[in-house]
């Protein structure tokens, strides 16, 4: 398993969309193949995502995010998860991951189900774009990140967070939805290339 130590991981809580855009692009930097990369965004139609073993809510209680984002690797060493929110070991296999994060969903109601937009992470890197607006108001100005607004270079596409978080938007930037439960049978766990569209 490839030796990642959270405490080297580039964080500002509340931010897991720019932490993992920030990861994926230290990771990149430092020789990691980018095709072996994958951003999950994490969310639904109802803005209501149950998770466990989350850092931000107490020991054994769960909490319920309007969407959260994690960096998947798969290469010859193993298929891992990268999210620094967890209580979980970090990095984990995807799959245990997956299964000790998220709740059965036939036991949640239909409000709380999750979805997952899984996007190449060259291209996360590439489009992502955040005026930081959907946290406006909710936190201090000195919880921000203290970088600039993450945006892509000039004249490249932009793909704003709104547009990732909702799952019945179609991009053209090789991402694509998914159930939740699709993603935890291993079986089903998409392949890490992907061609864009």
């Amino acid at each position: 398993m490839m030796d990642i130590k959270r405490e080297t991981c580039p964080y500002t809580a509340f931010f897991c969309e720019e932490n993992i855009w920030l990861l994926a692009r230290q990771l990149i930097d430092s020789g990691v193949a980018a095709d072996g990369l994958q951003v999950l965004l994490f969310s639904n139609t109802s803005q209501s995502v149950l998770l466990v073993n989350q850092r931000a809510a107490p020991s054994g209680w769960p909490v319920v995010w309007d969407y959260h984002v994690v960096l998947r690797i798969h290469d010859s060493d193993g298929d891992i998860v990268l999210d620094p929110d967890t209580r979980m070991p970090f990095p984990m296999p995807t799959a245990d991951y997956l299964r000790d994060t998220f709740p059965d969903s036939r036991r949640l109601p239909d409000r709380l189900r999750t979805l997952v937009r899984s996007i190449p992470a060259e291209s996360y890197l590439t489009h992502f774009y955040s005026d930081r607006s959907h946290m406006q108001g909710q936190l201090p100005g000195s919880a921000f990140p203290d970088y600039p607004i993450i945006r892509p270079e000039a004249g490249v596409e932009a793909i704003d967070l709104a547009a990732y978080r909702d799952p019945q938007r179609s991009l053209h930037d090789g991402s694509r939805v998914t159930t939740i439960d699709a993603l935890i049978t291993h079986d089903h766990l998409p392949t890490i290339s992907q061609s864009r569209r």
